[in-house]
């Protein structure tokens, strides 16, 4: 039983917060003046923050942290 849970646990990928590459991710779009895009994803629900959209995908979450950062509010 313990043999397949780990097995199932592992089959998953772990996507990790790297907040080195997303902390340069959005000082670079500042740099540019980009502005963020609306989210226009699956998973947002009502409640959520950035952090919950790591599970489901990193440029999601990465996307998401500079849309806060930049409007200074959630989706």
């Amino acid at each position: 039983m313990q043999a397949q849970l780990n097995a199932e646990v592992m089959s998953r990928p772990f996507l990790a917060e790297k907040p080195e590459e997303v902390d340069a991710y959005i000082k670079s779009m500042l740099e540019k003046n980009i502005k963020p895009e609306e989210y226009k994803g699956t998973y947002w629900r009502n409640g959520y923050t950035c952090r919950d959209l790591l599970r489901y995908n990193w440029t999601q979450y990465r996307n998401c942290r500079y849309y806060y950062r930049y409007h200074g509010r959630y989706y």
